[in-house]
């Protein structure tokens, strides 16, 4: 284990991403060469006729334009623009669609805890003090595997005394399972230079497969762990001590451990959201064997790996848009997705503090500065974010477009997510039909999970509604009525015709439920009379308890 939190959260929270800039003409995602720090094999990669021996298929069947680049949109995919038949699809494959009234992405919700929060000695959590409120999993990070055994060893000493402590959260409801490797463990330390090689040593043969497979089930067995997550997270790259038979060594160690796991424990694996590094996951191969796929969607900007010096958020939802992508074109099913979302922000020093948004092409010039405990440069947990705000008085703003909050001071500006934009995530997610949702990490904030993010998130900006993160106006001082434009208020142009939420006034205009069903989800009607009571819950029931009219509540609230 590293002794830096900065550096754990550097390595641990996921592929620093291969970055290529958003598309401003439609042309989607390429595998064009970019000058990233993490660029992999992609920048050689040809496809098609134009590859080596002219045989080369994409990876992920992705499509092979006719200039023998593998890419996911109508310039590479369609027949009529040269798409080379036989090296990938030459198909546009769309994102599947669900109502987004069908929440499809409460069916898990995961949080990673860190170990080394155990021993800070600032923002300090064990194990039994995780806030277990809005998940349904947790996940101990990280185990480690032991280089000539191949067995499960603790990332520390100090760690085994945690393990029996995490597992007995059991009792609170949640599941709690174990991490393996991380991104640290996957990268070269000259301290240990022999260890970034241990995942591909592993897994290149039957038997070191199987002796991994019998230490982990001992491991599981004696601690209680109901389930084990896979973070190998550069497989193939020799820059991360892997070799060109990682990705079908992958497979076959996924493949095995779903055969000795049954259906006593569950198994999942994260992947890194973005294209340098996915290409080398044979999804299509995998996902059968696998309960959920996390898909790690933070850490997509940030200084260390800009290609330019414009302010970007690591998890503007637009990137995550083109990035998951491929996971379409690999047949995954959306349902064993789950979204990742992050407790932290990633930030820069401002050229100009006049100049401090996202979208309109303010510069950086270095990380922003680290916060009170983690002491990251670049990098603040939601905890040290809130921190900040409350002792400087100042106000987040949400960004619709990106679905970040944005927050500066001086010259420092970090983008971050927190339960509101959890929620936009949340109902992004929903209609794609993803499944689940994860947290990097538990132990950098005290808030519940996605969960309890479902109940809608406050406005802090005065803009409020489906268009706004789904806030409500709550006590906002010009009214708590939220108009169809998203304004909160107290006139008849906000309680009236089309109001979202608040004290919606149902004779002014207003939809009035004839089914029991309201609020966002339902046309916007409000209870009015009904029956049971005139508020509308978090979830779009009309009642009069305070499931119905305290948290969350979104019409008629008392």
């Amino acid at each position: 284990m590293v002794s830096s939190p900065s550096l754990f959260l550097y390595f641990a929270a996921g592929a620093l991403a291969l970055i290529v800039p958003r598309s401003q003409d439609g042309l989607g995602v390429s595998l064009v060469p970019t000058r990233s720090l993490f660029s992999r094999q992609s920048a050689d990669l040809r496809c098609g006729s134009q590859s080596p021996g002219g045989s080369t298929i994409c990876p992920l069947n992705v499509c092979c334009s006719v200039a023998g680049y593998c890419g996911t949109s109508e310039a590479y995919c369609l027949p009529a623009n040269g798409c080379q038949a036989g090296f990938g699809s030459c198909q546009v494959r769309t994102a599947p669609t669900c109502s987004a009234a069908a929440k499809s992405s409460n069916g898990r919700s995961i949080g990673y805890y860190q170990a080394v929060a155990a021993s800070r000695t600032c923002d300090r959590v064990l194990p039994s003090q995780i806030n277990t409120a809005g998940y349904t999993h947790l996940y101990f990070s990280f185990v480690l595997i032991d280089r000539t055994s191949f067995a499960i060893t603790p990332a520390d000493a100090a760690d085994e005394a945690l393990y029996s402590q995490f597992t007995a959260l059991k009792s609170k409801g949640v599941q709690t399972w174990v991490a393996i490797g991380g991104g640290e463990f996957n990268t070269f330390n000259p301290d240990d230079p022999e260890r970034y090689k241990i995942w591909s040593r592993m897994a290149a043969s039957s038997t070191s497969r199987a002796q991994f497979i019998r230490s982990l089930l001992s491991f599981m067995a004696k601690y209680g762990f109901q389930g084990a997550d896979l973070d190998w997270e550069w497989p193939t790259d020799p820059n991360r001590g892997g070799s060109s038979a990682d990705t079908a060594n992958y497979v076959s160690l996924v493949r095995e451990l779903r055969a000795a796991f049954g259906t006593q424990y569950g198994l999942s694996m994260a992947i890194p959201a973005d294209w340098g590094s996915m290409l080398y996951f044979d999804m299509q191969a995998m996902h059968p064997y696998l309960d959920t796929i996390g898909l790690m969607s933070y850490d997509l900007r940030s200084f260390e790996h800009s290609t330019d010096d414009l302010i970007r958020a690591q998890t503007d939802i637009r990137d995550i848009t083109e990035f998951i992508k491929p996971l379409w074109y690999s047949s995954v099913p959306a349902a064993k997705i789950n979204l990742g979302l992050a407790s932290y922000g990633r930030g820069y020093t401002l050229t100009s503090s006049s100049c401090a948004s996202l979208d309109v092409n303010c510069r950086f010039n270095g990380p922003s500065d680290g916060g009170d405990c983690q002491r990251s440069p670049g990098v603040l947990s939601l905890n040290e974010i809130n921190r900040i705000a409350a002792a400087r008085g100042l106000t987040p703003r949400y960004d619709n477009n990106a679905m970040v909050k944005q927050l500066s001071w001086d010259n420092q500006w970090v983008g971050y997510d927190d339960a509101q934009t959890w929620a936009a995530k949340k109902t992004w997610a929903d209609s794609l039909c993803i499944g689940g949702t994860m947290v990097w990490a538990t132990d950098f904030t005290t808030s519940p999970g996605p969960l309890g993010a479902a109940a809608n998130p406050v406005t802090t900006d005065g803009r409020c509604g489906s268009a706004f993160g789904n806030a409500i106006c709550g006590n906002w001082p010009d009214g708590n009525c939220c108009s169809v434009a998203g304004w909160c208020g107290s006139s008849s142009a906000h309680c009236g015709n089309g109001c979202q939420s608040g004290n919606c006034d149902a004779t002014g205009g207003g939809n009035v439920t004839t089914d029991g069903r309201c609020g966002k989800d339902f046309g916007n009607t409000v209870c009015g009379s009904w029956p049971d009571g005139g508020c509308c819950s978090s979830a779009g029931w009309c009642g009069r308890t305070t499931a119905h009219c305290g948290t969350g509540c979104q019409s008629g609230c008392s």
